[in-house]
């Protein structure tokens, strides 16, 4: 059975596009991956093809345009049995395409997109975005997201029946584990609005002994490194740029805590259960996160970590303070951590791609 993906991401820097590709490929069926091309980091994998589509613009309403034209051309000009649409921003083409070729649709929603906070403020936009998903989930054979919130909004907003949850988790790997000796927090992912990453720079004035890295790329990067820079803090805050996730793998381990502290800044960020979460679990680093459902259920539950009592920077320091002052406490959260990193792996979410994709096979 042959498989296309389609996104619009890096698939070098995209974690859940390599697993569900390699996952999908070790078992045998032939997977096609259609994505964009980083500047200056390259992929490499013997067990997919990856192909590379060149957009005519880099951002706004004409790059989703031109973008989804040229999935729907794909999709037209090339054999499938599955088409995999990799979030709604090319969803359009996916649908499109797997109508005229009358072929099946995977709709894999990594995130409720019309409540991301880039769309706060753009009613326009977001309508326009609320009304393709809604036209064109309908066509979807199979929906998967990466949270029971999300899964429960899908499900309310466009009367589905059934949404599957794959939880955006990592192959579960052996670790080795280096703590640098110097106190160190870490913050990966997209440095957008919304993080907590301003939040977390702030809390840094009264953290003197400890150090933050900020692994990622994103819109607000000139802003933080501004705030960092007026703040005096540049021998305490440090900025990685955006790491293959090779090379992530080598920092995060060294990390005393893993900072997910975003904002509730509408329903995507207050159903969000992010990578960056599990990411910090498998490098066996405790994690602090916003006093959020999703995020607050899965630290409750595992004992990993700590939920944020308050968005003020001095609450937030002295909680954490008090968290590394707890000694025994900390190192039964490290217990509970290594745990968690066992049970919340790929290795775990795996089976259940695999039965959607053999169900639709067999249907």
């Amino acid at each position: 059975m042959r498989i296309q993906i389609f996104s619009t991401s890096y698939i070098v820097t995209d974690q859940r596009l390599q697993r569900v590709a390699n996952s999908l490929a070790t078992y045998g069926y032939s997977v096609k991956v259609f994505c964009r091309k980083h500047k200056n980091l390259s992929y490499e994998n013997n067990k997919f093809n990856v192909k590379y589509i060149n957009p005519l613009f880099e951002k706004g309403p004409l790059f989703y345009f031109f973008y989804n034209l040229r999935i729907f051309l794909r999709i037209l000009f090339s054999r499938s049995d599955i088409i995999y649409s990799n979030d709604l921003d090319t969803l359009p083409g996916c649908a499109l395409g797997s109508i005229v070729r009358c072929k099946k649709l995977i709709y894999d929603s990594h995130e409720l997109f019309t409540e991301v906070p880039e769309l706060i403020g753009r009613p326009i936009t977001k309508f326009f975005w609320r009304i393709q998903e809604k036209i064109f989930v309908k066509r979807a054979k199979a929906v998967i997201t990466v949270s029971e919130g999300v899964a429960n909004e899908l499900k309310k907003r466009y009367n589905l029946k059934n949404v599957e949850v794959i939880r955006n988790v990592p192959i579960r790997t052996s670790t080795e584990v280096f703590k640098d000796k110097q106190p160190i927090i870490i913050y990966q992912g997209a440095l957008n609005m919304g993080r907590g990453i301003e939040l977390a720079i702030e809390m840094m004035k009264q953290l003197p002994c400890y150090k933050l890295l900020i692994v990622g790329k994103g819109d607000i990067e000139i802003k933080l490194r501004r705030q960092m820079l007026e703040s005096d803090l540049s021998g305490r805050v440090q900025f990685l740029g955006q790491l293959t996730p090779e090379n992530l793998r080598l920092v995060t381990p060294t990390a005393w805590l893993g900072l997910s502290l975003e904002e509730d800044m509408g329903l995507n960020y207050r159903y969000a259960l992010p990578n960056k979460l599990f990411d910090y679990l498998a490098a066996h680093v405790p994690v602090l996160v916003s006093d959020l459902p999703e995020m607050k259920r899965v630290v409750e539950e595992y004992g990993i970590g700590i939920v944020a009592q308050s968005r003020k920077p001095i609450d937030l320091a002295n909680q954490i303070a008090d968290f590394f002052e707890d000694k025994e406490g900390y190192e039964i959260t490290l217990k509970n951590v290594k745990k968690a990193a066992e049970k919340l792996c790929w290795q775990n979410e795996e089976p259940r791609l695999l039965n959607l994709i053999n169900s639709l096979k067999k249907g």
